[in-house]
C-alpha cells in the first residue's frame, strides 16, 4: 500500500492528543505532525470501511459495547470514567491512548473507547473509584498476532486537581 510507506513505523506513533502538543511546543514539524495525523486518519477510514462491509458484526458489537459502557456509568458515574480514561490517554507508552485520547470530550459517546469484540480490543475488567484516588484493572490487545495483555492502573489526585497514574502493573496470564 503507498500509504504505509509515506509514514513513520507504527512504534514511533503517539495520539493525537500527544501530537497536538508536540506540535504545538514546537518539538515537531507540520509535515511530522500531518504525517502522523494522517496515520490515525487512514487507521479510522479502514474500520468504517470494515463495519460497511459487515454491518450485522458492526451492530451486534455497537450494542455490546454500549451496554458495557452504559452499566460503568450507572455504577462509576460517566464523569468519573472518562476522569479515568483521560489519564489513562497521558501515558506514553500506553497503545490504547490512541483510542482515549478524547475521552474528555463529553460529545464523544463512552461507548466508542470500549472494544469488546473486534481489534484493537479494550476492556475494562474492574473499576475503583474514590474522591482522591481510583483504580482500573483492563485488558487489551493491539497489533495482530498480540496476546492480550492485563494491567492494573493505580490514579492518585494531583494538587492541581486531575488524575494522574501513580502505579502500573502487567499482570500475568
Amino acid at each position: 500500500m503507498l500509504w504505509a510507506s509515506m509514514v513513520a513505523p507504527r512504534k514511533a506513533l503517539l495520539p493525537p492528543n500527544q501530537l497536538f502538543r508536540q506540535f504545538e511546543s514546537g518539538r515537531m514539524s507540520r509535515y511530522e505532525f500531518h504525517q502522523a495525523m494522517a496515520v490515525h486518519a487512514r487507521e479510522l477510514i479502514a474500520e468504517m470501511e470494515e463495519q460497511r462491509r459487515n454491518p450485522v458484526e458492526a451492530f451486534i458489537e455497537y450494542i455490546r459495547n454500549r451496554r458495557i459502557a452504559n452499566r460503568l456509568a450507572k455504577r462509576h458515574g460517566e464523569a468519573a470514567v472518562r476522569e479515568v480514561f483521560v489519564a489513562l490517554a497521558e501515558l506514553p507508552d500506553f497503545p490504547p491512548a490512541s483510542l482515549l485520547w478524547n475521552a474528555g470530550h463529553r460529545h464523544v459517546p463512552l461507548y466508542c473507547f470500549i472494544r469488546s469484540g473486534k481489534e484493537p480490543l479494550f476492556r475494562v475488567l474492574h473499576i475503583e473509584l474514590d474522591g482522591q484516588a481510583a483504580g482500573i484493572d483492563l485488558e487489551y490487545r493491539f497489533g495482530s498476532g498480540t496476546r492480550m495483555v492485563r494491567e492494573v492502573f493505580k490514579l492518585r489526585r494531583g494538587w492541581h486537581g486531575n488524575l494522574f497514574v501513580e502505579a502500573r502493573q502487567v499482570v500475568a496470564r
